[in-house]
């Protein structure tokens, strides 16, 4: 490998702009390096081929003379030229300072499209690595969406469980806990009529069951009440219908706090039930 440094000196070497000490220097320089050496071999070839392709003009007859009257003057001194500086001709050293330019030129080109070629290189190896990188992500991720997918479901199904067995547990403490109070018929006409209830005191909720009421007509609701005695009036806990067999199961829950629930009763009211209960419309009543 030869530096920049020295193919500029190359150039100049050949067309002997270099002075005795940095010709001395340069010269030991190409013996001991075979690449700088013949580097100077083509470039002084191409020189030399340049300066033979210039054409040869025959100099003008007084042009001739006052140079040859010049060189009389001299008295027959000698001239010493300088073996680095025999080649004088302006249009061949315009030439060869172009080709060692272009060939300096050439040889940067070439160094800099290695290196690009080595980046290049050097950049498709991470971008393979970066998409390998990405697919084991992406791979890794899919498998953790399936592991979370999987333990939603088992989540999901152990949630549907849980919940099974909780109403379960539920509706047994509700009986466990519940007053019952048996409803009997104040129908004349149909004396078989019977309602259960089944009273949470601690939360203030029922189940009434109902069995044998008549259905109602058109417009007409029956309306279950809550009494307490420490509260002046009956409270609404709500109306239903029977279906045709004359049978409900409801769950109710009175629409204020009832303290000491003894008594439950259901009256026939108009649709959508009434503020207070029509004592000569009761159909069956009962006490816990």
């Amino acid at each position: 490998m030869i530096s920049e440094t020295q193919e500029e000196q190359a150039c100049s070497y050949v067309l002997g702009l270099l002075s005795d000490a940095e010709c001395a220097v340069f010269e030991k320089e190409i013996k001991q390096n075979i690449t700088l050496s013949m580097l100077v071999a083509s470039l002084n070839n191409v020189t030399i081929s340049l300066a033979r392709s210039v054409p040869k003009t025959e100099l003008p007859v007084e042009a001739k003379q006052r140079l040859l009257a010049a060189i009389s003057q001299l008295n027959q001194q000698t001239v010493r030229f300088d073996k680095h500086r025999s080649f004088g001709f302006l249009p061949w050293a315009i030439a060869a300072c172009l080709v060692a330019i272009l060939y300096s030129q050439w040889n940067i080109s070439q160094r800099n499209e290695e290196r690009l070629q080595i980046s290049l290189s050097q950049r498709e190896s991470e971008l393979k690595i970066t998409q390998k990188e990405l697919a084991e992500v992406e791979i890794a991720s899919i498998t953790a969406q399936r592991q979370l997918a999987d333990q939603l479901a088992v989540s999901d199904s152990v949630r549907a469980e849980l919940l099974s067995r909780v109403t379960a547990l539920e509706k047994k403490d509700f009986i466990a806990q519940a007053k019952i109070a048996v409803m009997s018929s104040k129908l004349k006409d149909r004396p078989q009529a019977v309602a259960v209830s089944l009273w949470d005191q601690e939360k203030q909720n029922g189940l009434l069951v109902v069995e044998n009421l008549p259905i109602l007509d058109a417009g007409k609701d029956y309306q279950l009440w809550v009494i307490d005695p420490g509260i002046a009036a009956p409270v609404s806990a709500g109306v239903f219908k029977v279906d045709a067999d004359g049978k409900v199961r409801i769950t109710f829950k009175p629409n204020q706090s009832v303290p000491a629930a003894t008594t439950f009763a259901v009256t026939e009211e108009k649709a959508g039930g009434v503020l207070s209960p029509t004592m000569d419309k009761m159909v069956v009543i009962g006490g816990i």
